[in-house]
């Protein structure tokens, strides 16, 4: 008797023990996790930021911030918690004090870009070369030397909304490159544009040359564009010769481009374009469409 009644009482002391440990847990659990907030008007201020975000951080930009060289978003967020890079009253990145290269680099996956204008920059405005995951909005490119907004180099799983990208000219090539929006030379998968307009760029609103995956455009804008000296001035150019990729255009308008509406460029893919149409442009609205 003696002996069960020790069984039992250590059996008793076990329970309490694992019980006040699950509370322990569970408290824990419920701490909440803080996240720094910055908002910066300086370059170095900036930069330093930008250096130190972690997951669920927020930058902030105040006023104009003139770059003296590229800003690199080089660190990552995380899906839960992307990285929150965005303005407190219509932030502006100058980069006309950039004497080479894009204005702004995203080497990084799972960051929100959203509400800043870039522009000036003597090359493209902003690139987004590696990672993905990567969310932009309301983006205002405008004057920079290349495209407004390209993706490129493997970069992938990109959603692109409700931006504006105008004015772009690549000077020293006779505007033979500047595109409002490309995807382009090596993009990676499921990179999607959405309700984004692109007008008076020298080359193509949207250039998808050498892009060998799937691209989405959905209820996109492209006007006026080509009035560089050597720009093609399609709409959107949906590959390039020797690609079979089938890109997705869905209710999107093509107006007053210098060539086509829509051009396939020699790509034999099987490209969908659904609802969309436009007029006014010089060569026709569509052609080259597999």
């Amino acid at each position: 008797m003696a002996l069960l009644a020790c069984v039992a009482f250590i059996s008793c002391k076990k329970n309490e023990t694992l019980t006040e440990s699950n509370e322990l847990n569970a408290s824990s659990k419920k701490q909440t996790t803080t996240f720094a907030s910055y908002t910066v008007t300086t370059e170095a201020a900036l930069k330093s930021a930008i250096s130190a975000a972690a997951p669920g951080d927020q930058i902030k930009v105040s006023g104009t911030i003139y770059l003296t060289s590229t800003l690199q978003l080089l660190n990552s967020g995380t899906s839960s918690n992307k990285i929150n890079f965005t303005t407190s009253n219509g932030g502006i990145l100058d980069c006309s004090n950039i004497s080479s290269g894009w204005g702004v680099k995203v080497n990084g996956s799972y960051w929100n870009i959203t509400n800043l204008t870039i522009r000036n920059a003597p090359d493209c405005g902003i690139v987004l070369q590696h990672g993905g995951y990567n969310y932009l909005y309301n983006l205002k490119t405008h004057a920079n030397k290349d495209s407004g907004i390209q993706i490129y180099n493997g970069s992938n799983n990109n959603y692109v909304l409700s931006c504006q990208s105008y004015d772009n000219y690549d000077v020293a090539n006779g505007g033979e490159n500047a595109d409002g929006f490309a995807c382009k030379l090596s993009g990676g998968v499921n990179n999607k544009f959405e309700s984004c307009t692109a007008n008076h760029n020298s080359d193509d609103g949207w250039d998808l040359y050498g892009q060998p995956y799937t691209v989405k455009i959905l209820t996109c804008t492209a006007t006026n564009n080509g009035y560089g000296t050597n720009g093609d001035g399609n709409g959107f150019k949906l590959g390039s010769a020797g690609q079979t990729v089938a890109h997705t255009v869905t209710n999107c308008t093509a107006n007053n481009n210098k060539a086509y509406g829509y051009d396939g460029n020699g790509n034999t893919g099987h490209i969908t374009i659904t609802g969309s149409g436009g007029s006014g442009n010089g060569k026709g609205l569509m052609t080259r469409i597999y």
